[in-house]
């Protein structure tokens, strides 16, 4: 199941220009492509602290169970800073951010 919700977000982002960034999430998990969106991997949810400097103005944010595949919208920020992320469930977690 993780597998295919992975290629579910493989097939929506631009994969293409996308790279690890792990520098950009305290997690240590990031594909990015700067300011436009970025991918970062909880392994054991709670939360994590996102490097959106680059990203000024407003991005949508959505969360994923990465089993399950259920999503959670988390509606939007202002970016230019370091901002810190809740999942909005218990266990590993997959944020979705992206410039609107």
């Amino acid at each position: 199941l993780a597998m295919g919700n992975t290629r579910a977000y493989a097939l929506r982002v631009n994969l293409m220009s996308m790279k690890p960034h792990n520098e950009l999430a305290s997690t240590e998990y990031c594909l990015a492509n700067p300011p436009w969106e970025y991918l970062a991997y909880l392994p054991e949810g709670d939360e994590v602290t996102l490097d959106l400097k680059s990203s000024v103005g407003t991005l949508a944010v959505e969360w994923m169970r990465p089993v399950e595949g259920d999503i959670f919208r988390g509606g939007t920020v202002s970016g230019g800073a370091k901002l810190n992320f809740a999942a909005p469930f218990a266990g590993a977690a997959v944020l979705y951010v992206k410039k609107v």
